[in-house]
């Protein structure tokens, strides 16, 4: 799979937890999570186009801008950091994830639109929310209420949309599409 881990590449990247159970217990372990997500994707050169973190699992579209600075070593550190916190969190031991993360390589705008929009409405499908933007744990939340230091890649997103307010339109156009029967 190494193959497809170039410079200017996009990636789905999710994982869930083990037989489906938790990964994420309290907004402590979200922020964690996401902290290291912000830390990563600079050490690794990597934007998050899209990202929405579950309970039980989550959800990233990102770009490796690197060549030499792989996808895999980021969700690599991503991945084991956030166990070895929640194994010693909740004195625990074991595995927290059911196996490797999956990396899908995507290199259509369309497919890459579609995967966003997945990733967005995942919190409204599930029952979590009622808008995508209410959720707080994903790129929709941090866009639309244009959070400060926010790990989402505003500018990656208008390239592929054209515009900030296309990808706006988008987000409640995802809203309107999940919520009608």
């Amino acid at each position: 799979m190494d193959r497809f881990y170039h410079a200017n590449t996009y990636h789905h990247v999710y994982n869930r937890g083990t037989l489906k159970s938790k990964i994420f217990f309290d907004k402590d372990d979200y922020n964690y999570f996401l902290n290291r997500l912000g830390k990563f994707s600079v050490k690794y050169k990597i934007e998050i186009m899209a990202f929405c973190l579950m309970p039980n699992h989550f959800h990233l579209l990102i770009k490796q801008t690197d060549e030499n600075l792989k996808v895999g070593k980021f969700v690599g550190d991503l991945i084991n950091g956030h166990t070895k916190f929640i194994n010693k969190k909740y004195q625990r031991t074991g595995v927290v994830f059911e196996g490797p993360a999956k990396a899908k390589y995507v290199n259509y705008i369309s497919e890459i639109k579609r995967i966003v929009e997945y990733i967005l409405a995942n919190p409204v499908m599930a029952g979590l929310s009622k808008h995508t933007n209410e959720y707080v744990y994903s790129s929709a939340y941090e866009i639309i209420n244009n959070v400060e230091n926010s790990i989402t890649c505003k500018s990656g997103l208008t390239q592929i949309y054209g515009t900030l307010e296309n990808v706006i339109a988008m987000i409640h156009n995802i809203r309107k599409a999940v919520s009608q029967p």
